[in-house]
């Protein structure tokens, strides 16, 4: 499968991932030698076609053999190879990634060469010749869309039949998969790629289709009788992919049946002429197909009719949620209607989902749901309505196909709202004696994309009913242990009906007559001794050897139950850290958070291995020790920094290599973004607390300049915590109180973690760019004079040599900022001249060509060196 995917050029596996127009060489070359980038171009498309024809002789297992598209053009014939998933590469889709890019370049330069006024059949000819991929006629049909061209170069792609098909798709695809392009896009730097694809996504050409330029044509005085009888012949011309599907009598059924119903577009008869009521003296040319009215047709059409309008409310429902309000109150109403249309005495009542009834239940409870939550003008027969469907959604049996697993994520699950409606009751004082115990019942749904919504949602209820936000809490946490148990089918659920009904029970009876705040579940023990001889460390992935542990006579092995740590992780992310800080509960707390770290801290580095070998990356507890790190740091922030020190730090200062970044990383990203980004007033603990990260983090490895791998940050975690503390893991965030905003006005506080980390690292490149980094983006506030001492600091240590800094534009951007702040602090002050001109000195020396001719410039040209 990989090499399907890859074609013999992807190996790149960074730089043109995700997929954007905006990755080099393509975006540059495109404008700078367009020339040159299609010659690029289409040698990297013939030689992945190569690869693709290559694997279809050579891999037995393939779709059989391929039958090129042969197009005659006014230049010559061509020939195109690859099928409806090779066509849509031009979309970004399914292509090696490095094409991808490509191909996204190639059509926003196409279209700025349209701009300019470049003939858009000249445009197709530089474009296609030379192209042996299906993939480029989707750009050259997206161009006669874009533009909707008469001619002779445009004719032959409009009247490809296999071309229908293809763009047919296509336009599917670009109306269900949208979202899907802009997977990957996680890291805040790519904002820039992410917004360039959305803006291509959002084209009006994506919603068009090539066979809509058919009636242009056929209306032509032109090419009206080559086009009519081009569609007349799709039948006798079928377009086959594959030389094999020449004899499947399904293939070919279907595909005379589409050529015969692409034919009514070659019938003059089945137009209409319709005079629009708002455009005078204009005629709007209407197809109406005869068999659409066929019925088995009008079936169809209703059918999807009716899931498009189940898929729009249920949408609609859901982004109101998201967004706190709705867009539109006038809307309500209308969803009302549509629920109550789609709504049915059976809807909530059939265990198996015959007619895929899952989103239509998922529509109507939201809209219920919508009523009860944004209340606001709603009658009480409307809320009666609501109450009413959320109870019959209560009691829907839930559907377990063959496919079904607790941790699907189904964000329609009528369950869901019913959580959402209920919470509403709640808050609004509207609720019955039955609503706390279905909400706690709620948290054992057996579907977790349920029982998380439900937490989510009781622990908004905090100042209402602190009471019902800890006994959710409680119940969720007792169901991160896994009792064994056989499991016959994978379709059960995790926790046997027996102990889920006693869990409900046990917190109902606490939250109606139980008093105080009962301790947080811990995990089980992270370890148990076990008397049978086996090998060391079984159950931790046969990491350890003999040699590892402190006595080899000894074998330590999981607990019989097991900690859910993935559900777990996701519970935590849940809780209301600081509003529970504030209250009675904090101690309870705190005690449990200090449990858990205590046993994270022992299942990732086993107490019974020896020192200085328990740095080994553990993965099977990576959601749960990530999130653990970032509850960390939130609860920091409310805390004084000698008991974050004690808590927490310390445990996490005495881990060794991996196992600390993977707690420490997430703990200072998420302190940093919330009690520096984004508090209105920064706590006075902050710089003490990052203070001491930074410590522990310039004990690694990397920053001993004489280690095999000095100036080498390894890893997932580490990488991250140098960007954090050097406060580039984030390029914009608007929203912001400072920094990451664009207002650096208070970056003194910041200056002395700065400064102390790039004196003691600035020697290896990583961090140096790192450095760069923030230097650019804070150079209207950066102080000119502590730059060039931390940037001689480095360059004036010559005992050693610099770590990754040959080959890159280091030194360049070094100069590039010692040219800004020269100007911006013009006049400068003796010294700091001085400095500045040290450091050009130095970067000659180091062969930057730029900082030889700013020592020449009128900026320093009377600057002398004592």
């Amino acid at each position: 499968r990989h090499d399907w995917d890859t074609l013999a050029i992807d190996r790149d596996l960074q730089n043109f991932s995700p997929p954007s127009p905006l990755r080099e060489p393509f975006h540059s070359l495109f404008k700078a030698s367009p020339q040159q980038a299609i010659r690029l171009f289409n040698e990297l498309c013939n030689h992945a076609v190569t690869a693709w024809r290559q694997l279809h002789h050579l891999v037995h297992d393939s779709d059989g053999t391929p039958i090129p598209l042969e197009i005659q053009f006014p230049w010559g014939i061509q020939q195109f190879w690859g099928g409806d998933r090779e066509y849509l590469w031009h979309r970004g889709m399914w292509a090696p990634n490095v094409l991808a890019c490509g191909f996204m370049a190639l059509e926003g330069w196409c279209l700025a060469e349209l701009e300019r006024g470049r003939p858009v059949d000249e445009l197709i000819h530089q474009i296609v010749k030379g192209n042996q991929s299906v993939a480029i006629l989707g750009t050259a049909s997206m161009l006669a869309l874009h533009t909707n061209r008469l001619s002779e170069t445009v004719f032959p792609i409009v009247t490809a039949q296999r071309l229908w098909f293809a763009d047919r798709n296509r336009s599917v695809q670009d109306k269900t998969s949208s979202f899907a392009k802009l997977w990957g896009f996680t890291n805040p730097n790519d904002l820039s790629h992410a917004n360039a694809v959305r803006a291509a996504n959002e084209r009006a050409v994506r919603g068009r289709q090539l066979a809509w330029l058919a009636p242009l044509y056929l209306f032509s005085a032109e090419f009206g009788e080559r086009t009519r009888a081009a569609i007349l012949g799709f039948k006798d011309s079928l377009p086959f992919q594959i030389e094999e599907h020449r004899n499947i009598p399904a293939a070919r059924e279907h595909l005379t049946k589409q050529a015969l119903e692409y034919a009514e577009l070659a019938d003059p008869k089945n137009y209409r002429a319709i005079k629009p009521a708002s455009e005078e003296g204009l005629v709007e040319v209407v197809h109406v197909s005869p068999s659409a009215s066929a019925p088995e047709n009008v079936a169809k059409v209703e059918r999807a009719t009716l899931s498009l309008q189940e898929g729009d409310l249920w949408g609609w429902a859901s982004k109101a949620f998201e967004n706190g309000k709705v867009d539109d109150p006038l809307k309500i109403p209308r969803g009302i209607e549509l629920a109550r249309k789609l709504d049915s005495a059976s809807l909530y009542k059939s265990s198996v989902d015959e007619e895929n009834l899952g989103m239509r239940r998922g529509a109507v409870a939201a809209m219920a749901a919508v009523v009860l939550h944004f209340r606001e003008g709603r009658s009480a027969a409307e809320l009666k309505w609501a109450r009413s469907v959320l109870a019959r959604a209560l009691e829907a049996p839930e559907n377990r196909g063959v496919l079904w697993t607790a941790s699907a994520d189904i964000p329609w699950h009528h369950a869901i709202f019913a959580v959402w409606g209920l919470v509403a009751d709640v808050r609004n004082g509207t609720n019955d004696v039955e609503a706390v115990p279905t909400l706690l019942s709620l948290i054992a749904h057996p579907l977790e994309v349920v029982s998380l919504a439900a937490l989510e949602q009781i622990a908004t209820l905090w100042e209402k009913d602190a009471k019902l936000v800890w006994a959710a809490m409680h119940l969720a946490f007792t169901f991160c242990h896994i009792e064994p148990r056989p499991r016959v089918r994978p379709t059960e659920s995790i926790h046997s009906p027996k102990r889920v009904r006693d869990a409900v029970k046990a917190a109902v009876k606490y939250y109606r007559r139980g008093k105080g705040w009962p301790d947080l579940p811990l995990p089980p023990p992270a370890w148990i001794k076990v008397e049978k001889a086996a090998r060391p460390g079984r159950g931790f992935g046969d990491e350890f050897d003999e040699s590892d542990v402190v006595d080899p006579g000894e074998t330590w092995a999981p607990p019989p139950t097991e900690w859910y740590s993935q559900y777990a992780s996701k519970v935590l992310a849940r809780a209301p850290y600081e509003k529970i800080l504030t209250g009675e509960a904090k101690d309870q707390l705190l005690t449990f958070v200090a449990g858990v770290l205590q046993w994270t801290n022992a299942k990732n580095s086993p107490p019974w291995v020896k020192k200085g070998r328990r740095d080994r990356d553990s993965t099977q507890h990576f959601e749960w020790t990530h999130e653990l790190g970032g509850a960390l740091g939130r609860i920091s922030g409310v805390l004084p920094a000698a008991e974050v020190k004690s808590r927490f730090l310390d445990a996490i200062f005495d881990l060794e290599g991996e196992t600390c970044w993977a707690l420490l990383a997430p703990f200072v990203s998420s302190y940093i973004c919330r009690y520096v980004y984004d508090a209105q007033a920064v706590p006075q603990d902050a710089v003490g607390i990052l203070s001491l990260c930074l410590e522990r983090l310039l004990q690694a490895p990397a920053f001993t300049r004489d280690s095999y791998r000095s100036g080498e940050f390894s890893g997932y975690d580490e990488p991250k915590l140098v960007e954090s503390l050097m406060f580039v893991s984030v390029e914009r965030a608007a929203m912001a109180a400072r920094y990451v905003n664009g207002d650096w006005s208070e970056i003194g506080m910041i200056l002395p973690l700065v400064d102390r980390f790039i004196r003691a690292g600035g020697w290896s490149g990583t961090l140096m760019r790192h450095f760069l980094t923030l230097c650019e983006r804070s150079k209207a506030a950066y102080p000119a004079e502590m730059f060039a001492d931390q940037i001689l600091c480095i360059l004036e240590d010559s005992s050693k040599p610099l770590k990754g800094w040959h080959g890159t534009f280091i030194p360049a951007r070094i100069a590039g900022l010692v040219q800004h702040f020269a100007d911006r602090d013009t006049p400068m002050a003796p010294g700091l001249g001085q400095k500045l001109l040290r450091t050009l000195d130095l970067l000659v020396d180091m062969g930057d060509r730029r900082s030889a001719a700013l020592q020449l410039s009128e900026t320093f040209r009377e600057i002398k060196i004592a």
